[in-house]
């Protein structure tokens, strides 16, 4: 069955969210968990892995290297590296959004051991957050960060 599909119409709605007269800043992000759990094992065991080499399995970053900025992302690793460690100053001191990448991964991690919540499919995240934390994180790193000064 073949569905025709009109842009005039004034009936269509082209909202983030799907509701008539929704606001985009009240839009929400869909993460599939089967990818994102993935992805945090990954990252857990490259930072666990990186921990034991000499040298650092993660290439410096680009914006950093050709710009002298850095990114909002900037001192993740460290932070994350720091946090396996269990040292919490150096962690915030080195970018403060790896404290929440830890503790976002501590909560898919969970939810991934526990039978009640395996079976939630899509972890949903305001765009707003993701937007705040983005934004913080690169104020922090180009104002306050003292590993950038």
């Amino acid at each position: 069955m073949a569905v025709e599909h009109s842009c005039g119409s004034s009936d269509h709605d082209h909202s983030v969210t799907g509701r008539r007269g929704s606001s985009r800043v009240l839009a929400v992000l869909s993460i599939p968990m089967a990818p994102l759990r993935w992805a945090v094992v990954g990252c857990l065991g490259l930072a666990v892995f990186g921990m034991v080499l000499p040298f650092s399995p993660i290439p410096p970053c680009p914006l950093l290297t050709a710009t002298g900025v850095p990114c909002p992302f900037c001192g993740m690793t460290r932070s994350v590296r720091a946090l396996l460690r269990f040292d919490l100053a150096d962690s915030v001191r080195f970018q403060p959004l790896g404290m929440l990448a830890g503790l976002v991964a501590i909560v898919v991690l969970a939810m991934w051991a526990l039978p009640r919540t395996r079976s939630i499919a899509v972890l949903r995240v305001p765009v707003a957050v993701v937007v705040l934390a983005v934004v913080g994180s690169w104020i922090w790193n180009i104002g306050f960060n003292p590993t950038f000064s």
